[in-house]
């Protein structure tokens, strides 16, 4: 990095503490710069040869962090994921946050060498399904070890700063910058119609104050409205020179629907397609990447300046992508909001399709803090003076207090999501025995929460520990031998060391173990219709509903929810064919799930059945039928270390 490089204010504070022996916490918008003040600390520790690590809210970052610090620092940087593991002794080392925790319950030691650990989107703590696994990690933090953690603005970052001052040893110097380096100019497409800014679209009085809801739709009220044309927007665009553009959907279909809109135009000089279709063919070759349905569009999209990005691309495919948009060789990429979290990949122009989303457990409109790390992705620093947004309204979906709510109000407070896992109880359990309770009240979750909140989440480790007892993990001499396994398998802990137990996983073949694990990680989306099963496959759904029935009758015994994951096979034939050798691009004609997911799914089960051989108590024969089962699954478009092996 170059030294001379002109920082800003609060980058030389958060250094300048960070030298200091402080950990430091950076609320800033996206694309302030955030990245530089972890890229000097990890430079610091390795002139004083003290080892980094560096956590990512997902994969897919943690990739490309990866990918990033190895061309600066070659050899120095390792990467530890679950599926992935690579120089994991290196002085810089890339986890996901889920493997920090893990690792830091069960061999905290091997971070004695490690000065600093840096969370990347900390705001993450925020979130339902997995913000719980960021608060342990910082509550387990060894006393040596300094954090840096960076986030989008953070408006409680006092309270946050209070709680970590009470579990967390190093002194700690909160950073809090507002102002973006390039200014953001917010235009809506709305009736067809482009307008500069918010006041005059309230002017044209287009959108009601209010939306009244009727059961199952919006209340129709403007029957006159004229659709907004996509075409309308993009000649826009043309006219102001507003390219790149990233432009926000949130359906992986919505975004190949518009791309198809757009497929007839093209935005590259002729000498432009000549670099990119050398740059494709090149990053293809290197990748492997097998021919499909996508690559073949994609690739005649790419040729045109466009593309679309999304969790159903193969893996490979995504990082084509995402390489040649660094290049600026693709002028408008549609895509979901995974591309805003973290990487790096800055436009001219940012557009949302819609300012709703689809949360979880419900749809509504978006947060301020999610419109923001979107946006935040216009304006190049050094090259545009300002970022341009455009939102498309519809006026059947969004009143005008809400988009004024969205675009001005107030980010969110982040607030705890504390939900300790089986697995984390155990591991906790095995160190503290009875004091375990003692470690609530260290939660950030306690210092938030009202005093009935706070029962209810202690009674639920209660109860949770109480099933533990009834079901033998935990002895009145300590943790038994199968919860040594249940230890060790986060999310799938009692499936998979109930059917330990009973022999079950001893009794299958290769294949239908894997199979079963797979299905015990597969999530269906809504709406994706069943399966057709083979006789191998509808016997092992009955034998392992079995187990899920009888977990499931306990949980609700201690009243613990939610309950246990159940076993899906969408991806059974999938699975026999994968394990059959057959080719990955035969796979999309045996189930409706996206070559994407299909990797995804794959891979996680990699990771369950490593975390399995972790284990020292299952049987050697059980051992080489994983062994076995991974050199059959773990090839090709699945393997996610030769991916990242080669260098691009």
């Amino acid at each position: 990095m170059n030294q001379d490089f002109k920082l800003d204010k609060f980058q030389e504070e958060a250094i300048h503490y960070a030298f200091k022996n402080h950990s430091v916490i950076v609320s800033a918008p996206t694309g302030a710069g955030k990245t530089l003040i972890a890229e000097r600390i990890i430079e610091n520790c390795m002139q004083k040869h003290k080892g980094v690590i560096y956590t990512a809210p997902i994969k897919a970052l943690s990739n490309q962090k990866f990918r990033d610090f190895s061309k600066k620092y070659p050899g120095s940087t390792g990467i530890l994921t679950g599926d992935v593991s690579i120089n994991r002794n290196a002085p810089i080392l890339i986890m996901t946050t889920e493997i920090f925790r893990n690792a830091l319950l069960v061999n905290p030691e091997e971070f004695t060498h490690r000065d600093w650990v840096i969370f990347d989107e900390i705001h993450y703590l925020d979130d339902i399904e997995r913000g719980t696994v960021w608060e342990e990690a910082i509550i387990l933090l060894p006393p040596h070890m300094k954090m840096l953690a960076l986030s989008a603005t953070i408006p409680n970052i006092e309270e946050f700063i209070w709680w970590l001052k009470k579990v967390h040893t190093p002194p700690i110097k909160s950073i809090m910058e507002e102002k973006r380096p390039v200014p953001l100019h917010f235009f809506f497409q709305c009736h067809n119609e482009i307008f500069p800014n918010f006041g005059e679209l309230k002017k044209a009085g287009l959108i009601k104050k209010y939306l009244k809801k009727v059961p199952g739709r919006f209340r129709d009220s403007h029957l006159h409205l004229k659709p907004n044309r996509l075409n309308t927007l993009v000649h826009h665009l043309k006219y102001k020179g507003a390219y790149p553009c990233i432009y926000f959907c949130f359906s992986r279909r919505r975004c190949e629907d518009l791309a198809h809109e757009v497929y007839g135009l093209n935005f590259l000089t002729q000498e432009e397609k000549q670099k990119v279709k050398e740059l494709l063919d090149e990053i293809t070759t290197k990748l492997r990447i097998p021919a499909s349905a996508h690559f073949n569009f994609l690739s005649q999209l790419i040729k045109r300046g466009i593309a679309y990005h999304h969790a159903g691309l193969l893996p490979s495919l995504k990082e084509t992508v995402e390489q040649i948009f660094t290049s600026g060789l693709i002028k408008f990429i549609f895509t979901t909001e995974t591309f805003a979290l973290g990487i790096n990949m800055p436009a001219k122009t940012v557009v949302f399709d819609s300012l709703s989303k689809f949360y979880g457990r419900y749809h509504g409109y978006l947060k301020t803090r999610d419109f923001y790390q979107m946006a935040g992705r216009a304006g190049r620093r050094g090259i545009d003076e300002e970022g341009y947004v455009f939102s498309r309204i519809n006026p059947h979906h969004i009143d005008i207090l809400s988009l004024q709510d969205i675009i001005y109000g107030k980010y969110e407070l982040i607030e705890s999501q504390l939900n300790s896992c089986y697995a984390t109880i155990l591991n906790l359990y095995k160190i503290m025995g009875e004091k375990i309770y003692d470690l609530y009240p260290r939660s950030f979750h306690f210092h938030q929460a009202k005093p009935w909140e706070q029962k209810e989440v202690l009674g639920l480790m209660k109860r949770k520990i109480s099933l533990l007892r009834e079901c033998a993990y935990i002895l009145e001499t300590g943790l038994s031998w199968k919860a040594d396994l249940a230890a060790k398998v986060y999310s799938f802990e009692l499936p998979v060391s109930e059917m330990f137990e009973e022999g079950y996983l001893d009794s299958l073949d290769e294949k239908s173990l894997f199979i079963a694990i797979t299905s015990l990680v597969y999530e269906p989306r809504k709406g994706e219709k069943r399966p057709r099963l083979t006789k191998r496959v509808k016997r092992i759904k009955e034998e392992v509903e079995q187990f899920t029935k009888n977990i499931h009758n306990t949980e609700r015994k201690f009243r613990i929810y939610p309950l246990s994951k159940k076993f899906y096979f969408h991806l059974s034939a999938a699975c026999e064919a994968w394990f059959d050798g057959q080719p990955f691009n035969n796979l999309h004609r045996l189930c409706s799930v996206d070559d994407g997911e299909i990797v995804r799914y794959f891979r996680m089960s990699i990771q369950v059945f490593r975390e399995i051989c972790s284990s020292h108590i299952i049987s050697p024969s059980l051992k080489t039928k994983i062994i076995n089962c991974l050199s059959r699954i773990n090839r090709d478009a699945v393997d996610a270390e030769r991916q990242l092996r080669q260098e691009l």
